[in-house]
């Protein structure tokens, strides 16, 4: 999944002016003592722009050393932090994705109309392992969405989506589609893409990145927002949140009713979200009114029957990814689990309990939480955006 905003992604579509500047990513960094101690963070102050090992001259997937596996129990702590050669400032956006090596892909971007977009050109740059920022790619493309496989890296903006080959770092190749590229996923093997505007019909496809074959597997997309991928395939909520749509691998579809009810005059279309996958469960969200009664639910990967379990949050909390560590969700000051503070933490799909967390500065900023190896982009006052490593 391509994760394009910080935590207020998930009620850009009932806050739009607002997220524009609340995407702002704003102000002072957080202590290195908030985040647990120890001789296990590492940190440099520039980054590097030398090629990375996603760009090296091999062939096939990319080999890289394993990163240490994240502890699945206890008090979570920063394992890592690296600098971008990239300064924070009010009107700041990230696109992100993570590979299943745990290689993090990012580019940053300016706001347009409530979502980040990065000009034709822009840097794309890369953590492997525990190897300093360096620079993937210079895309020919506006860059709106990004996704990552062992093989290749996904460029999706305009009409085009760019596959490159990480072992070398070449273009396989250049896609040409009939719509503007809005999210990607990838997930064994199978790329998708959801084309067109947030307002109208739209299209989702999917892609054999070996190939290159683009078959149109949905008309169904208006108002998706968030895409989640698994080894079942791709899920998202048709619009108005009666429907959850599987996309299975082989282009097939299954359709489950959400069996909840949206309440169109206070929310919106866009308020049940397909968020990710975790284990054998489809984690959802579900933000009514202004965020101050939202709620997040799952259901069975396999065969969507649910909800099996619905727990309380507020908007900026319960965007939960599945990762080495366990489900972990960031959460915002104005969520319950971390009061006055931003904090990434063990995240119960039951109770939307937050435990065991790394606790941030109310003045600091975090962009998406990625996975499978816990990471979150951190948005100080001043100075270089970093990535930090959990675990």
């Amino acid at each position: 999944m391509t994760l394009r905003l910080p935590y207020y992604g998930a009620v850009r579509q009932l806050l739009a002016a607002a997220v524009v500047g609340s995407a702002a990513l704003l102000v002072a960094g957080c202590s290195t003592g908030s985040h647990g101690t120890g001789p296990t963070i590492k940190t440099t102050s520039q980054a590097s722009v030398t090629p990375s090992v996603s760009a090296s001259a091999s062939t096939g997937p990319v080999s890289l050393p394993a990163l240490p596996a994240p502890s699945t129990s206890g008090q979570l702590r920063v394992r890592l932090r690296e600098a971008y050669p990239v300064q924070s400032n009010a009107f700041l956006g990230v696109i992100a994705a993570e590979a299943p090596d745990g290689s993090v892909f990012t580019a940053f971007a300016t706001m347009q109309s409530g979502t980040p977009v990065a000009p034709a050109g822009t840097t794309v740059y890369v953590v492997d392992d525990d190897n300093p920022v360096a620079v993937a790619e210079h895309p020919s493309i506006p860059v709106t969405a990004l996704a990552a496989d062992d093989t290749y890296l996904y460029v999706g903006g305009g009409n085009e989506i760019i596959e490159y080959a990480r072992a070398t770092g070449s273009i396989a190749r250049t896609l040409t589609l009939a719509q503007p590229v809005r999210l990607m996923a990838v997930s064994d093997g199978e790329l998708w893409a959801v084309l067109g505007g947030v307002g109208g019909a739209g299209r989702v496809v999917e892609i054999s990145p070996g190939s290159g074959t683009v078959t149109t597997v949905g008309t169904d997309t208006a108002n998706v927002f968030d895409l989640a991928a698994g080894p079942l395939g791709l899920y998202y909520v048709e619009s108005g949140g009666a429907t959850i749509v599987r996309i299975n691998p082989n282009g097939t579809r299954l359709q489950a009713a959400t069996n909840q009810t949206v309440n169109q005059q206070l929310s919106s279309p866009a308020a049940i979200q397909a968020i990710s996958v975790i284990g054998g469960q489809l984690f959802v969200t579900h933000i009514a009114g202004q965020g101050d009664d939202s709620s997040s639910q799952t259901y069975n990967a396999t065969t969507l029957a649910g909800p099996m379990t619905n727990a309380p949050g507020t908007a900026g909390s319960n965007q939960a990814v599945g990762t080495l560590a366990g489900p972990l969700d960031s959460s915002a000051p104005v969520a319950s689990a971390c009061p006055g503070e931003n904090c990434v933490g063990r995240f119960n799909l039951a109770t939307g309990a937050l435990t065991d967390a790394v606790r941030y500065p109310q003045s600091t900023h975090l962009g998406p939480l990625l996975g499978p190896y816990p990471a979150v982009v951190v948005f100080p006052a001043s100075g270089h955006v970093y990535l930090e490593r959990i675990g």
